[in-house]
């Protein structure tokens, strides 16, 4: 039933994103390389001439990506804002290329830190452009499904990562993802410009037959109703934000652009405060750190593909069930999961025995990333396009986006800071706490936006 509605309907859209999300999966192995990797880094037999690592270079190692990641985000809001999002999505690929390039040819840290960052710029591509170009080409009734890929393809690229990190030599992986931009570009270079973005140029053809084959319509005479009104109310939607003033003050001061603020900085800081990007940055370390008895290199690739499991089953629920149910199960399951983590690195630290329990710190690994994956990880992705007032969707996206990569930097550079000197269960106790209040908060401030029209200015006018 699922194929047959795919294929009829919707599956130039799935294909398009899926073309997308190559330069995502990149990201993701960039984003989990190095909890295989700093392990090796730091270890005597590290592949770089200058030595190992020390902790505060583990630590830039992990948080530089993120410093990328605040000016990419700008960068890249600008360059979708006046050439379009396709050439947007198109030059993502450009550090992508130069960072696997540095880690090839690289010698010591320096280089390192540079290819890092190189991948915050292709990781500020993918938070400012992916979730407008998702808004701008789906249905609105697949909107969150097809949103949900993000962090999917993410996470593909982690399952990678964590599996070959550990078993391929250190050179080999750069050669390997030398071709994921090339095969980026090639596909990504047969998609149209999104029909938003070619109607505020004033190209009207263009933009009907981009709608049409986002819509898998072949020909004008299969035009339907529904594609008519769509495509009329996407017109009517970009004449009036073209006939509005330009973006002011006054505009940031509303009751609905306030709300939209505070709901895009509030999941940006879940995203991160939760500790979820960090753990999965340090997953290596945590595991070696945390007194399990399991193969640490076997359980990040069991923690890395139920973590997939996390985002498939947000894919297959999320625009039945909704955005706020999701964010709050993936709050509160998260903050649980992270207090047993805890628990477990608190009692082995004052010194009881555990044995026959080593197991548990994967479980509760492994269940923070499932559960963060069904809400945490990828609602805020898709949810602030759709909470902002249209005049302020695209700024307000890049400053959540900004945002997110600047919590991002103080959560990455902070937590093996934080695990040497409070230890694993402060560190996550800490965690813990922050979804706790995050729960409170969804519950009561937090809007349901499953289903809503993005082409319209306000929900009333539906």
């Amino acid at each position: 039933m699922f194929l047959e509605f795919l294929s009829r309907r919707y599956w130039k859209q799935f294909a398009a994103i899926a073309a997308v999300h190559i330069i995502t999966a990149s990201y993701g192995v960039t984003v989990g390389w190095p909890a295989p990797i700093i392990p090796l880094l730091r270890s005597p037999e590290t592949p770089l001439p200058s030595g190992p690592v020390t902790v505060d270079e583990a630590s830039w190692i992990g948080s530089t990506l993120c410093i990328g990641g605040t000016i990419g985000t700008i960068l890249f809001a600008i360059i979708h804002t006046y050439f379009g999002k396709k050439i947007a999505l198109l030059l993502t690929s450009v550090p992508h290329i130069i960072l696997w390039t540095l880690i090839l040819v690289g010698d010591n840290v320096w280089y390192i830190y540079g290819a890092r960052f190189c991948s915050g710029l292709t990781g500020g591509g993918v938070v400012s452009v992916v979730p407008l170009y998702i808004a701008d080409i789906a249905d609105k009734k697949i909107r969150g499904t097809l949103g949900s890929l993000t962090i999917i393809f993410i996470n593909i690229g982690l399952v990678f990562i964590y599996a070959a990190g550990n078993y391929l030599p250190y050179d080999l992986i750069p050669k390997i993802m030398l071709v994921s931009p090339v095969a980026f570009i090639v596909l990504v270079s047969f998609l149209p410009e999104t029909p938003y973005c070619l109607l505020k140029k004033g190209r009207l053809i263009e933009a009907e037959r981009s709608l049409m084959f986002y819509r898998n319509i072949s020909d004008q005479q299969y035009q339907t109703a529904e594609f008519t009104t769509e495509f009329d109310e996407l017109k009517s939607f970009v004449h009036t934000q073209s006939t509005q003033s330009r973006i002011c003050w006054a505009d940031f001061t509303t009751p609905e652009a306030k709300r939209g603020l505070f709901i895009g900085v509030f999941v940006m800081a879940l995203n991160q405060f939760s500790g979820i990007f960090a753990i999965l940055t340090y997953a290596g370390t945590i595991l070696q750190m945390s007194g399990t008895g399991i193969d640490p290199n076997v359980a990040l690739v069991l923690v890395a593909i139920l973590n997939i499991c996390g985002n498939l089953t947000s894919f297959a629920i999320i625009d039945r069930a909704g955005r706020k149910i999701m964010l709050l199960l993936s709050a509160t399951g998260v903050g649980l999961a992270l207090a047993v983590l805890g628990a477990h690195s608190y009692l082995l630290t004052i010194g009881y025995d555990l044995q026959g329990a080593e197991w548990l710190p994967v479980l509760a690994l492994a269940l923070t990333l499932f559960l963060g994956a069904i809400g945490i990880t990828n609602i805020p992705f898709f949810i602030v396009p759709e909470v902002m007032p249209p005049k302020l969707r695209s700024i307000g996206s890049t400053i959540s986006g900004t945002l997110l990569c600047m919590f991002a930097f103080v959560t990455v550079k902070l937590y093996p800071i934080m695990m040497v000197n409070i230890h694993i269960y402060g560190t996550v106790w800490i965690s813990s706490g922050v979804c706790a209040i995050a729960v409170v908060i969804i519950i009561f401030l937090i809007p349901e936006t499953k289903g809503k029209n993005l082409n319209v200015q306000s929900d009333s006018k539906k």
